[in-house]
C-alpha cells in the first residue's frame, strides 16, 4: 500500500467494511467503506476550529473550488468533475469541520479525479479577485455583495439561526469554537480580508487534519495508486511544523451553573406564532451507549401522536406546538435541544414549566410504557437495517467524520462506534427505574437554557430602517468617484477570476465509458399480465388461487423489508371538496378505525402502525412528480407483508373521522402556516402554482398553503356548530378517492421470498374494479389559464421577514415524456446552471445570487428559472437574459468540451434516481405506470443524451428558452424583502415585465375570490 499503513478493518453488522488507512509520510488518513451501491462518494474532511465570527471555515470553503496551484482555473474542478460523470463537487462547513464533497457514477471518474480535487483542498489559489467576487465586496451602487455575503444574509436573522446562535453564546465559553459563527456573521464578513483566510488555511489546510472518506466500490489498490501522485506533491512541500489536534482541549468546557431564560426576537409581520429551545449539557461523544439510550428516550417522549410529548401538546384541540423534537450536538462534549415549532406566542411563556412539569410527573410516577418502550427500541434496529439499503453513503460519512474528529487514531473508538444493533439490544433490558433515572440525569437535575424565539413586526420594520440607513451612509460616505471605482474594481476581478480553462486540461480528462456503471437491476411483474416474461412474473402467475381485481406492479429488488403503495388518482374527488385535502392527508393515519366490528381508538391504531411497520406516510405525488396523485405507502419487514396489506385497507376505507381529532389537526396545521410563510423560496412557488393552476381542478393546488388559513378557520367553526356536515364531507372525499379504479398498487422488495405476493390482496377491498382504470391526471391537465397560456402575467411579494430576494419564472416546455427535445433539454439546462456553468460564472460568480436553476417539469409540460437568495433578483434576471440572448444570436459560442461535461452530468443525474434499491424500484414503476413508457425507458434517454449534436442546443435554446425570457410568453413570481420591492419593481418594467406588487394574503385573497 505505498506509504500507507492498515489502521484497522472494522466489519459492521449492516454489511459495509470501514477499512482505515494512515500515510507514514504525510499523515493523511483514508477510510474506505465498501458500500455496494452504483455510485462512489467522497468525503474529504478537515477539523476546523474558530475562535470568531469572521467565517473564515465558511469563506475558505468557497475559495477553495476557485483553483489550485496545479490547476489555477475557477471553475476546472467542477468542469472536471462533470466529465467524472458527476454533477459538480459540493461543500459543508460546520462549527467543528469543513468537508468537500463528490459524488460520480462508478469508480473510474472518482479515482481520475481524486488527485486534482485533493490539490484544490491543500493548495488553493486563494486570490484577492476571488475573495472580492465569492466573499463580499461593495458594488458600484453602494450595497454589499458576494456569494457568501448573500448566503449569510439569507439566514443570519432567521428565527432558527438567531436562535441557535444565542443558545451558543450562552452555553460555550469564549475560550470554545463551538461558540462561534463559522458562517460568519454579515458585519464581520464586511471587515474580513484575504490575508486572515490565508492565514487560516496555512493553520488547519494540513495532510495530517485531512481524512478522505470514500464510500462505495471502489479497488483498494487503484485508491492507493491513484494517491501516490498526492503523496508525491505532498512530500515536496518539506516537513510541516508540529500541530495540535483540534478540539482535544477546547472542545471540552463547564457545565451550566444556573438556570438561564431569554427572549429573542426575530422578524416576522406575523406575529401569532413563536419557537422554545431548550438547551442542556450532554455526555461525552464516546459514551456510545449513553448517548444511543438518550437516542432513544427522547424518540419514545416524542416519536409519534401517542408518545407523552407530543400527546401533551401536539395532539390537543387547542395544540401548544406543532412539532416538538430532541437533537444533539455530534461535538466533543454533546450538547442536548429540545424544539418545540409553532407555539402560539400567548402560550409561550409558560410553555417551559408546563414541558418540565411533564417530565417530572413522569419521574414521580415511575410512568415508563415499557411495552411501547420495547417497540421503540425494535423499530430502531430495523432502521439500521434500513438504512444500510437507502442511505448508506451518508451513514458511513456521519460515523467516519465523527471519529476522525474525536475518535482515538488507533481505530479503537471507530470499532465502538459502529455498534449500534448492540447497543439497542443491551437497551432492550433496561428497567423503568434506568429510563426515570436518564430523564432525570440529563432532563431534570441538571441546569439548563431556555429560549423563546418570539416574531416581532417592530423588530423587522427596524431592521430595515437600519439596513436602509446604512446602505444610504455607506454610499454617501463613498462617493460618486468612489463607486465608479469600486464598479470597476468588480469588473476587474471577474476578469481576472474568469480566465479560460485551457481546452487541453479538459480533452485530456477522457469521460468514462457509461458500461463502466453497474445499475441496479430490478425486474417487473404484474397481476394479470399476459406480455411479461420473467422470473418474477412466473411467481406471480403461479400464486393464481385467487381472482385479484386490481391494478398491481411488483418490483423485485434485493431488500429485507417491503414497500406497498396505492398510488390513487384523485380526478374524481367534487371540485369543492378539493381544499380538504390537506387535512384528509395529515389526519389520516391517526384516526379511528372500524376493524372486525370493533372500533379501534386512534391510539390503538398509532400504537399498531409503530409495532408493525417501519414507516408510513400520505401525500401527493412521488419524486418523480405527479402531484394530482394521492400516494399512501407503508414499509414493513417481509415477514409483515400481509400485516401490511390489511393496514392499506383499513387505512383506506376503514377511518372513521371525528370532531375531535378534525379539530386538532386543523389547529395543527394553522399554526403551522406563519413559520411555513417566513421562507422566501417556498413562498415564490406556492405564489406561482396559484397563478399557473386551477384550484377548482388541481387537488395539488387546493391544498396551497396559501389557501388553508381560510379554509381551515371556516372548518374549525363548522366543527363547532355542525361536526356532522364536516364528516360527511369527508366521507364522501374519501368514497370519490379510494374507488378502485383510481388505485395503482406497487409493492417493492424480494418478491421472490414471498410465499403469496398476489393473493395476499384477496380481501383488500369489498368494493371490486372489474372496468378499466382511471387515466392518470398530469399535472398539464389541471393548469389555470395563465398556465395553459404563459404570458404577461407577474407579481413581486412583499416578505418582511427575509433580507434578500427569490423568483421564479415560467414557460411552455415539452408535455410528452417521449418528446426527442428532452434529451438536448436537459443538456441545455446542465450547461447552463451546473456549477461552473454559464449561470453559475454570470450570476453567482459576479455576487448577483447565491444560485439559480432550470427545470423541465415534462409532466406539467413547462420550463422555469428559479433565483435564489438574491440582493436583487432583477438583476440576475437580467445577467441571465443577457445570457440567452447572446446563445441564440451565438454571439457566444457553445463549447464542445462543456457538451461532453453537460452530457457525463446528466447522466450522473439520471442514475442518481435509481442509486438504492427503493429508488430503483421506483423508477421502474414510475416510469412504466405513471408515465406509460417502457422499462427501458431511462436506458433510452441515456443513449438520446449521448446522441444530441450542438445543433439540436440551438434548436431548443431558440424553442424554449428565449420564450421564458420574454414578457408575452413567461408568467413571473419575485418574493423580497421590504425594503427592496420597488427598486426590484422598476427594474422589472425596464426590462418589460409589468409585475403588480401585492401580499401573500391578497395573491390567495385574489385566487379565491
Amino acid at each position: 500500500m505505498g506509504n500507507f499503513e492498515l489502521i484497522c478493518e472494522v466489519p459492521t453488522d449492516f454489511g459495509a467494511t470501514y477499512t482505515k488507512y494512515k500515510s507514514t509520510k504525510s499523515g493523511l488518513t483514508v477510510v474506505l467503506s465498501d458500500i455496494e451501491a452504483p455510485l462512489v462518494n467522497g468525503y474529504f474532511v478537515l477539523a476546523t476550529e474558530s475562535f470568531d465570527d469572521f467565517g473564515c471555515p465558511h469563506t475558505l470553503e468557497h475559495l477553495v473550488f476557485l483553483g489550485s496551484e496545479q490547476f489555477p482555473y475557477k471553475g476546472v474542478l467542477d468542469s472536471l468533475a462533470n466529465r467524472a460523470i458527476a454533477q459538480g463537487t459540493n461543500a459543508w462547513t460546520d462549527v467543528d469541520h469543513t468537508c468537500y464533497t463528490i459524488t460520480t457514477a462508478g469508480s473510474q471518474g472518482f479515482l481520475k479525479l481524486l488527485p486534482i480535487y485533493v490539490d484544490h483542498v491543500l493548495y488553493p489559489t486563494l486570490t484577492e479577485s476571488g475573495y472580492y467576487t465569492e466573499v463580499h465586496h461593495i458594488n458600484g451602487e453602494g450595497e454589499d455583495a458576494g456569494v457568501v455575503y448573500s448566503e449569510m444574509q439569507g439566514c443570519q436573522n432567521s428565527s432558527s439561526d438567531r436562535l441557535h446562535l444565542r443558545m451558543k453564546r450562552i452555553l460555550y465559553p469564549e475560550t470554545c469554537g463551538y461558540r462561534s459563527e463559522t458562517g460568519g456573521l454579515m458585519e464581520r464578513l464586511r471587515e474580513l480580508s484575504v490575508e486572515k483566510i490565508r492565514d487560516y488555511h496555512k493553520a488547519y489546510y494540513r495532510p495530517d487534519n485531512l481524512c478522505l472518506i470514500i464510500t462505495g466500490k471502489v479497488d483498494p489498490a487503484d485508491l492507493m495508486k491513484a494517491l501516490e501522485p498526492v503523496e508525491e506533491n505532498i512530500l515536496s512541500k518539506g516537513p510541516l511544523p508540529p500541530m495540535q489536534r483540534p478540539w482535544v482541549s477546547t472542545g471540552d468546557f463547564p457545565n451550566l451553573t444556573k438556570n438561564i431564560e431569554e427572549t429573542v426576537l426575530f422578524a416576522d409581520e406575523d406575529e401569532s406564532m413563536g419557537t422554545v429551545l431548550i438547551a442542556w449539557n450532554g455526555p461525552k461523544c464516546h459514551e456510545y451507549f449513553t448517548m444511543k439510550a438518550l437516542e432513544v428516550l427522547n424518540l419514545y417522549l416524542t416519536d409519534s401522536p401517542v408518545s407523552v410529548l407530543q400527546k401533551e401538546f401536539v395532539e390537543i384541540e387547542d395544540p401548544l406546538c406543532t412539532e416538538i423534537e430532541f437533537d444533539s450536538t455530534d461535538h466533543l462534549k454533546t450538547t442536548l435541544m429540545l424544539t418545540a415549532s409553532n407555539v402560539p406566542i400567548e402560550e409561550i411563556d409558560e410553555f417551559p414549566a408546563q414541558l418540565f412539569e411533564t417530565l417530572q410527573r413522569l419521574v414521580e410516577a415511575n410512568d415508563i410504557d415499557m411495552e411501547r418502550m420495547k417497540m421503540v427500541i425494535e423499530k430502531e434496529i430495523l432502521k439500521v437495517n434500513d438504512s444500510a439499503e437507502t442511505d448508506a453513503h451518508e451513514t458511513a460519512a456521519a460515523i467516519c467524520i465523527s471519529d476522525f474528529l474525536y475518535g482515538s487514531e488507533d481505530g479503537e473508538d471507530l470499532k465502538k462506534a459502529v455498534k449500534d444493533k448492540e447497543y439497542l439490544a443491551q437497551l432492550i433490558d433496561l428497567t423503568v427505574s434506568d429510563w426515570i433515572n436518564l430523564l432525570k440525569t440529563w432532563y431534570l437535575d441538571q441546569f439548563h437554557v431556555v429560549l423563546l424565539g418570539k416574531p416581532s413586526a417592530e423588530f423587522a420594520e427596524q431592521m430595515t430602517e437600519e439596513e436602509n440607513q446604512r446602505i444610504e451612509k455607506q454610499r454617501e460616505d463613498l462617493g460618486e468617484k468612489k463607486l465608479e471605482e469600486l464598479h470597476d474594481a468588480l469588473e476587474k476581478a471577474m476578469a481576472a477570476n474568469d480566465v479560460p480553462v485551457p481546452n487541453e486540461i479538459l480533452d485530456n480528462f477522457v469521460i468514462p465509458s457509461v458500461s463502466t456503471i453497474k445499475f441496479i437491476d430490478v425486474q417487473s411483474a404484474q397481476n394479470n399480465s399476459k406480455s411479461i416474461k420473467n422470473a418474477v412474473q412466473e411467481h406471480i402467475n403461479r400464486d393464481n388461487s385467487a381472482d385479484i381485481p386490481f391494478f398491481i406492479q411488483f418490483d423485485h429488488i434485493k431488500s429485507a423489508f417491503i414497500k406497498l403503495t396505492a398510488h390513487i388518482s384523485a380526478s374524481s374527488i367534487p371540485s369543492h371538496l378539493l381544499p380538504y385535502t390537506r387535512i384528509f392527508l395529515k389526519s389520516i393515519f391517526s384516526l379511528p378505525v372500524e376493524r372486525d366490528g370493533m372500533t379501534l381508538t386512534y391510539e390503538e391504531v398509532v400504537k399498531g402502525l409503530s409495532e408493525d411497520t417501519l414507516e408510513y406516510d400520505s401525500g401527493l405525488g412521488t419524486s418523480s412528480g405527479f402531484r394530482e396523485l394521492a400516494v399512501f405507502s407503508i414499509k414493513v419487514e417481509a415477514s409483515k407483508y400481509k400485516k401490511a396489506i390489511k393496514w392499506l385497507q383499513d387505512i383506506l376505507w376503514h377511518t372513521q373521522f371525528t370532531a375531535e381529532r378534525l379539530k386538532i389537526v386543523a389547529n395543527q396545521i394553522l399554526n403551522d402556516i406563519p413559520q411555513s410563510k417566513r421562507d422566501g423560496h417556498s413562498m415564490t412557488i406556492a405564489c406561482m402554482r396559484i397563478i399557473q393552476y386551477d384550484a377548482t381542478k388541481s387537488v395539488s393546488a387546493s391544498r396551497n398553503v396559501l389557501f388553508q388559513t381560510a379554509f381551515l378557520t371556516n372548518l374549525l367553526q363548522t366543527l363547532e356548530n355542525d361536526p356532522n356536515s364536516v364528516v360527511k364531507e369527508l366521507n364522501i372525499y374519501r368514497d370519490a378517492l379510494c374507488n378502485p379504479a383510481n388505485i395503482r398498487l406497487h409493492v417493492a422488495g424480494d418478491i421472490l421470498k414471498l410465499e403469496e405476493p398476489r393473493t395476499s390482496f384477496k380481501d383488500f377491498s369489498v368494493y371490486k374494479n372489474n372496468g378499466p382504470l382511471a387515466p392518470i391526471t398530469l399535472a398539464q391537465d389541471v393548469l389555470s389559464a395563465a398556465g395553459i397560456s404563459p404570458g404577461e402575467t407577474g407579481v413581486i411579494i412583499n416578505l418582511p421577514s427575509i433580507e434578500n430576494s427569490f423568483s421564479m419564472h415560467s414557460t411552455k416546455g415539452p408535455s410528452k415524456f417521449d418528446d426527442p427535445d428532452i434529451a438536448p433539454l436537459l443538456i441545455m439546462i446542465e450547461l447552463l446552471d451546473t456549477m461552473e456553468g454559464i449561470f453559475w460564472k454570470l450570476i453567482r460568480g459576479q455576487g448577483l445570487a447565491y444560485s439559480c436553476f432550470l427545470d423541465s417539469d415534462v409532466e406539467a409540460g413547462e420550463i422555469s428559472f428559479s433565483i435564489y437568495k438574491s440582493p436583487d433578483a432583477s438583476k440576475a434576471f437580467e445577467q441571465a437574459k443577457f445570457v440567452i440572448d447572446q446563445l441564440t444570436t451565438k454571439k457566444m459560442e457553445i463549447e464542445l468540451s462543456a457538451v461532453d461535461g453537460a452530457k457525463s452530468a446528466v447522466i450522473y443525474s439520471m442514475v442518481s434516481r435509481e442509486n438504492t434499491m427503493d429508488r430503483a424500484a421506483l423508477q421502474s414503476f414510475a416510469n412504466q405506470v405513471l408515465k406509460h413508457m417502457p422499462a427501458s425507458y431511462n436506458r433510452s434517454l441515456l443513449t438520446a443524451i449521448q446522441a444530441t449534436k450542438v445543433e439540436d442546443l440551438y434548436r431548443v435554446l431558440d424553442k424554449y428558452f428565449v420564450s421564458l425570457f420574454d414578457p408575452k410568453t413567461s408568467n413571473h413570481v419575485v418574493v423580497s424583502t421590504s425594503a427592496k420591492v420597488p427598486e426590484i419593481q422598476k427594474s422589472f418594467s425596464s426590462l418589460g415585465f409589468n409585475l403588480k406588487s401585492t401580499t401573500l394574503n391578497d395573491i390567495a385573497g385574489d385566487a379565491s375570490s
